[in-house]
């Protein structure tokens, strides 16, 4: 899965007051149990003069078709947008009796030669419905077309795992949509590329999952740094990775902090769950004491991102 959503790292200049940091914390017991090694004195010295104003809640969150952190931007009045652009990824449904399960795409072990193979199969079809597509990688094929206009559709990795039905799409075009996907499925059935996959005992392709990048949901978004740098060893479950990728963004914050300690106007915490939101305020009196008794941990702070309680 790691390539099925883009990294949107914006540039270590200057200049965006918001910071989403994706992934600062994992529900993952190995990066959980790895946050008493993490030293971030960057990231400690901004939040201590700043005030967690407002934090995810948990059964919105459960439900909300996007991760926390393509959600957070709302806070600044920044809405997704539900253009003619998203992403496709072939991928593996298991069908059951009762359920239909869209298998983690990232084990399929997708080759780009099969990926091109599987495209040029589907895209006849696609073109018929008004849907270009091209190819960027084994998981990641770019889709425009008037077909996807005002279409919500879930991330990914929301998806991966789960039972689909709750994560359909909805919206004017859902239908015709629904039908693409059921003639792709008996167009893969029979496909040299799953007869093969099938022969070696890997998963066939039979299906496609409909989603957006970062870039697809916020065009032209220049107030929000959005610092995808933890996604794929948190996703991965790499905690050397995670931690090592923890550093560097750490000090990246430092350079941010001395260049423009004044210009930054919000920081925001994300895990796959929940999010928390911290702005330059002025603490109640009872905060203030609190914070004097007990000083702000880092550590703390990316528990409750997934432990779904405060900190404070």
């Amino acid at each position: 899965m790691n390539d099925a959503l883009p990294l949107s790292n914006s540039p270590a200049a200057a200049g965006p007051p918001h910071w989403v940091i994706a992934y600062a914390s994992s529900h993952a017991s190995p990066l959980q149990q790895a946050l008493d090694t993490l030293y971030l004195p960057h990231l400690e010295k901004v939040l201590q003069g700043m005030t967690c104003v407002a934090k995810s809640d948990a059964e919105v969150e459960a439900t909300a078709p996007l991760l926390p952190h393509e959600n957070v931007p709302t806070l600044w009045d920044q809405s997704p947008s539900w253009g003619e652009e998203a992403l496709i990824t072939p991928c593996h449904w298991q069908v059951g009796m009762n359920e239909v399960l869209l298998l983690n795409p990232a084990e399929m072990q997708l080759s780009a030669e099969e990926s091109q193979q599987l495209l040029a199969a589907v895209k006849p079809y696609f073109e018929e419905d008004g849907l270009h597509l091209s190819y960027e990688s084994p998981l990641i094929w770019r889709a425009t077309g008037p077909l996807l206009k005002d279409m919500p559709f879930a991330s990914l990795e929301k998806v991966a795992g789960q039972h689909i039905k709750d994560w359909l799409p909805q919206g004017p075009h859902a239908r015709a949509l629904q039908r693409l996907q059921s003639e792709m499925q008996m167009l893969l059935y029979q496909h040299p590329v799953n007869d093969l996959r099938s022969q070696e005992g890997r998963w066939a392709v039979n299906s496609f999952w409909v989603h957006r990048s970062l870039e697809q949901l916020y065009p032209n978004n220049d107030i929000t740094a959005f610092r995808m740098d933890l996604q794929q060893a948190a996703v991965s479950g790499n905690t050397k990775a995670w931690l090592a990728q923890w550093q560097v963004l750490d000090t990246w914050m430092g350079h941010q902090f001395q260049s423009a300690p004044s210009g930054i106007a919000s920081i925001t915490l994300c895990s796959e769950t929940h999010w928390r939101h911290y702005r330059p305020h002025p603490p109640s009196w009872l905060q203030s004491l609190k914070r004097r008794l007990s000083p702000l941990k880092v550590q703390a702070e990316l528990r409750a991102l997934t432990a779904g309680v405060s900190a404070q």
